[in-house]
């Protein structure tokens, strides 16, 4: 089926509703592939998963070599309700787990999201959080900037 666009009085385009489509897709996959910060990289990634009623957890380095400090602001991931940076800490001899604004990541350095330390918390784990299965996990930076990576899913007991 033809349609016709007008655009302004006197031109008119002719678009065939496949190549709309096309347009559309290639918009939505180049917004998926949105550049990362130059030189940061996410090294052993991976996701902690106990039963679906619990928080997961994600843990991963992230690396920069680039020269200048990147500042960590937040993370999405479709297997996840809502995905945060959360940092443990030690409160008065209780040890609790609390939610942190962003992270900096020092030029030519690194920060280890680990157990006892900073990590990803991942709210409501939907049905695609799984031992065995990999889900995609898209960290934000201050600059707009972000980077995606497959995290495996392991059970309790995986290091």
């Amino acid at each position: 089926m033809m349609q016709t666009m007008t655009v302004h009085r006197w031109c008119s385009i002719r678009a065939v509703g496949p190549a709309l489509s096309v347009a559309a897709l290639l918009a939505l996959t180049a917004a998926a592939f949105a550049a990362a910060p130059a030189g940061i990289s996410i090294e052993k990634p991976r996701m902690r998963f106990i039963i679906k009623e619990r928080p997961a957890a994600g843990y991963f380095t992230l690396k920069n070599d680039g020269g200048t400090a990147v500042d960590l602001t937040g993370a999405a991931s479709s297997a996840c309700g809502m995905l945060m940076l959360h940092q443990s800490k030690e409160v008065n001899g209780v040890e609790k787990m609390l939610p942190v604004k962003d992270v900096k990541v020092p030029a030519h350095g690194s920060v280890s999201f680990a157990p006892g330390g900073f990590h990803l918390m991942c709210m409501q784990p939907q049905a695609s959080m799984k031992v065995g299965a990999d889900v995609p996990v898209t960290l934000k930076f201050g600059d707009g900037d972000s980077i995606t990576a497959q995290f495996p899913v392991r059970g309790a007991n995986s290091q």
